[in-house]
């Protein structure tokens, strides 16, 4: 399935507002030198996986637009979810523009959820580009499901999932499996492109992508007969509402897939806190965050330099794909759906907060 719109259309609303205060920031980032310098971006995850996918597409362009043309350098520091990588960014890097981490939906989640291991203030970091990504869920054909319109034939059936863990990026989906009522079977402790190889010898028979896993290889199982795509968990709108995803126009959203399994529309604790969670796994997905502290004409460079890498034609022909379809958001544009994808509400936390131990025997 081919993107619905293009990058460079889509873009154009995430970074519009950004471009009106262009002239001042490039004014400050100009006092700003990084020539002869290195600039290191932490990635909390292993080789190959969408973080890291992400940052060696962008990277180049960075490179290209920072001020001096620094040297760009990935280190990947994999472990607990993305919170090894967190806590060693949070002990070594200083606000000087050449420390960067590189975060994604797993990291936000397990930040909120398992905040007494995290010793980084994400909340308190300093955004530069925040990248939404959409998610798509597929299930085998053996389960006699051709589409959303089937969905409640998956009732009643052994269902089998894979994932890194319960308080990480898959929550974007147990938790529509639990408002769903389909019965799951849990296995954890594997990462996304090896679960998507189980799913494909059919050790599982449900899974998710993010949408450039989905393009890129997923939907190579769509086409061979190996996977049936149900529905898209949809974007947030300026208004809050749930509309599906601009690259998946023809898939229902998981909101519309609730009303055909349920015959109404979503509503309740349960439905706020599925999407509280979307803003962490889907509006959230990815996200470049400097430290804490870090000079405004430091963050103004980097936030000008992301705003040419963005508008590069050589960035849309070659690399756009990483962030196709979906509005990026620049500096302070990215802060409001940070701090909406780390604030529960009470009612949200507590709804949480139950699944898990009653569903998952984790404890927050």
């Amino acid at each position: 399935m081919k993107p619905h719109i293009s990058a460079k259309s889509a873009l154009f609303l995430g970074v519009f507002a950004c471009f009106a205060g262009l002239t001042v920031a490039e004014t400050a980032a100009q006092k700003v030198d990084f020539a002869g310098k290195r600039v290191e971006f932490v990635v909390p995850f292993p080789p190959g996986g969408g973080s890291d996918v992400y940052i060696r597409a962008l990277g180049p362009f960075f490179e290209k637009h920072l001020p001096g043309n620094p040297t760009i350098i990935i280190r990947n520091v994999p472990g607990g979810g993305s919170i090894t990588g967190a806590n060693q960014f949070n002990a070594r890097a200083k606000p000087d523009g050449l420390h960067v981490l590189v975060c994604s939906s797993s990291t936000v989640m397990n930040f909120v959820f398992q905040r007494p291991k995290f010793e980084l203030e994400l909340d308190k970091a300093e955004p530069v580009l925040l990248s939404p990504q959409g998610t798509v869920v597929y299930v085998s054909p053996a389960l006699g499901v051709k589409g959303a319109k089937d969905i409640a034939k998956l009732k009643g059936q052994a269902l089998t999932f894979g994932g890194g863990g319960p308080t990480g990026a898959e929550m974007r989906t147990t938790t529509i499996f639990e408002l769903l009522g389909l019965k799951v079977k849990y296995v954890w402790g594997i990462a996304r492109g090896p679960v998507r190889l189980a799913f494909e010898r059919g050790e599982f028979n449900i899974n998710y992508d993010t949408t450039p896993a989905y393009l890129k290889n997923a939907s190579q199982l769509v086409k061979a007969g190996k996977a049936v795509p149900l529905f898209s968990l949809g974007v947030l709108d300026d208004k809050g509402n749930v509309v599906r995803d601009p690259n998946f126009p023809d898939l229902p959203s998981f909101p519309e897939v609730y009303e055909i399994m349920h015959g109404k529309k979503p509503s309740g604790p349960a439905y706020e806190a599925w999407k509280a969670i979307l803003q962490m796994g889907v509006m959230a997905n990815k996200s470049i965050l400097l430290p804490a502290g870090t000079p405004k004409p430091i963050l103004d460079a980097w936030r000008s330099a992301i705003q040419k890498t963005l508008a590069d034609p050589e960035f849309e022909r070659t690399a756009a794909k990483v962030i196709e379809g979906y509005p990026q958001f620049v500096g302070e544009a990215a802060r409001p759906i940070m701090k909406e994808a780390t604030t529960l509400s009470p009612e949200v936390w507590e709804w949480i907060k139950t699944f898990l131990k009653t569903k998952h025997d984790v404890t927050l």
